[in-house]
């Protein structure tokens, strides 16, 4: 399986470069809209999984593909519905829209491929800074081709941690009072705009941590595994086992650290 791993790693590289591309060439042109309240999309993010699509469905036709924007091309795809050993190519186009919508270079190209509930390749590709994270389960996790690791912090009040809220969230939801409470024994926290990225950093060790409430597969499943196999450690929000359809996660770069960041998220 291994071999054909990086032949699906090279695959989802190529794409998302091709992506980011025009990403970066559409960034002062894109046409926005509202999907929802407070959640954008724009004609970007469209051509962004265009050429994503072409790019992988046409290399490897048998596979399924969820992306996060729907343009008629694929199928209707339930990711924990699927049978177990089917390939399914997991898109965000534009991780971290509003950023882009905004032109602040915080936004990612995010590609999984996952099979039964797993990432087995993870590609999150920065184009401004042209960074490309990538993972392989079971062997390892690079930047740019050299090999990270996760930072080993141990303690929150010497921790940089991010939190991703929803785009609907209220004075009143769980996540204000969770952000107040990491505030307050972290060293600093941040709400950078891209899941993606953020996993990456915890990865790379610029992050020691990282939460996030009520996101989706398409967000995470890249990050998630560039996060673990760069040796974080990853759950769910509440400590239990990480799900890429469940929606919440916690990760940390040590299994203190963890604990200490999902006492917070308890309150």
């Amino acid at each position: 399986m291994t071999d054909s791993l990086h032949d699906y790693l090279a695959a989802a590289k190529f794409a998302a470069q091709k992506a980011g591309h025009i990403l970066v060439e559409m960034l002062h042109t894109a046409a926005v809209k509202e999907k929802s309240p407070k959640d954008l999309v724009t004609d970007a993010d469209v051509a962004a999984q265009k050429v994503i699509f072409d790019c992988l469905m046409t290399q490897f036709p048998t596979h399924s593909f969820l992306g996060e924007e729907s343009d008629g091309l694929e199928s209707t795809v339930v990711l924990d519905q699927l049978p177990p050993d089917t390939w399914c190519w997991v898109v965000d186009p534009i991780d971290g829209t509003a950023n882009y919508v905004h032109r602040l270079p915080n936004f990612a190209v995010s590609i999984a491929l996952v099979r039964g509930n797993r990432s087995y390749v993870g590609v999150v590709y920065d184009p401004m800074a042209d960074e490309m994270f990538s993972a392989i389960y079971q062997n390892g996790a690079w930047l740019n081709d050299v090999s990270i690791r996760a930072s080993r912090c141990e303690s929150l009040d010497q921790a940089l941690i991010a939190a991703s809220f929803p785009p609907n969230v209220q004075r009143e939801s769980p996540e204000v009072k969770q952000f107040i409470e990491v505030l307050v024994q972290a060293q600093s926290v941040r709400r950078l705009g891209s899941a993606a990225l953020n996993l990456c950093y915890v990865g790379c060790g610029r992050l020691d941590g990282y939460w996030a409430g009520k996101v989706n597969s398409w967000d995470i499943a890249a990050g998630a595994l560039v996060a673990t196999e760069a040796t974080a450690i990853l759950t769910a929000r509440d400590g239990s086992p990480f799900g890429l359809t469940h929606g919440d996660l916690t990760v940390a770069s040590s299994q203190a650290l963890h604990h200490a960041l999902c006492r917070c998220l308890s309150v």
